[in-house]
C-alpha cells in the first residue's frame, strides 16, 4: 500500500516535470523509506506519550538511532515485519524497565557485554548497504566513537545522579544495538570480507 502510494506520487511528480523520469525508482525508494520511518517512529512516540514516557523514549531514540545508523544489524524482510518487530521491541523495553530498575547490576553487566560486542564487531556490512572496505572501516570508526560518547554519557549520568529511568533507556539502546548485531551475525545478514571489492 505504501509503495503504491509512493509510486502514484512519483508518477505525478514525473508527469508534472518536477523530477527526472530516469530517477523515478530512486524517488519511490526514498519516499517509501521516509514514510515507513515516519509511521514507525510516530507509533512509538504516540505510545510513549500515552504511557507518559515521552522524554525517556526520546532519549532512547536519540541514543539508539545514532548508534544503529553506524552499526547496522538485523533487518527484517518486509516493512510489516520491521514495523511489528520495532513496536513490539519498544513495548518489551517499556515492560522490562521496572525489572531493570530493581536489578541495576544486571543491566550494568549487559551494558558492559554489549559495549564489548559493539567495540569488537563495529559494523555489519548488510547486503543492502554493500559498503566497500573503506566505507566499512569508516563506519566502524564512527560506531566506536559514538559508542564511547554514549557510554561516557551513561557513566557520567550515573555519577551525577540522573534519573535512573533515563539511564535505563540510554543503556537499553546500546544493548539493543548489540543484540541486533549478533542476530545479523547469526543469520548471516552480511557481506563477507572476501566478497568486498
Amino acid at each position: 500500500m505504501i509503495e503504491k502510494m509512493t509510486n502514484d506520487l512519483v508518477k505525478q511528480m514525473s508527469n508534472e516535470k518536477l523530477i527526472d523520469v530516469k530517477k523515478e525508482k530512486d524517488y519511490v525508494y526514498a519516499f517509501t523509506c521516509m514514510i515507513e520511518k515516519i509511521l514507525t517512529l510516530g507509533t512509538i512516540i504516540i505510545i510513549s506519550i500515552c504511557l507518559n514516557l515521552f522524554i525517556n523514549t526520546l532519549i532512547f531514540l536519540i541514543f539508539f538511532l545514532s548508534l544503529r545508523k553506524r552499526t547496522g544489524g538485523y533487518h527484517a524482510n518486509t516493512f510489516l515485519q520491521c514495523y511489528l518487530g520495532t513496536v513490539s521491541t519498544y513495548m518489551l523495553i517499556v515492560f522490562v524497565d521496572n525489572f531493570l530498575l530493581r536489578n541495576f547490576r544486571s543491566l550494568e553487566v549487559f551494558l558492559i557485554i554489549s559495549i564489548v560486542i559493539i567495540w569488537m564487531i563495529g559494523t555489519i556490512n548488510h547486503p543492502n548497504m554493500n559498503m566497500n572496505s573503506y566505507e566499512l572501516l569508516e563506519s566502524k570508526k564512527a560506531a566506536r566513537l559514538i559508542l564511547m560518547l554514549e557510554s561516557g554519557i551513561i557513566y557520567f549520568s550515573i555519577f551525577a545522579g540522573v534519573n535512573p529511568i533515563s539511564i535505563n533507556y540510554m543503556s537499553i539502546s546500546i544493548i539493543l544495538c548489540a543484540v541486533l548485531l549478533l542476530i545479523a551475525k547469526i543469520l548471516n545478514q552480511e557481506v563477507k570480507k572476501y566478497e568486498e571489492g
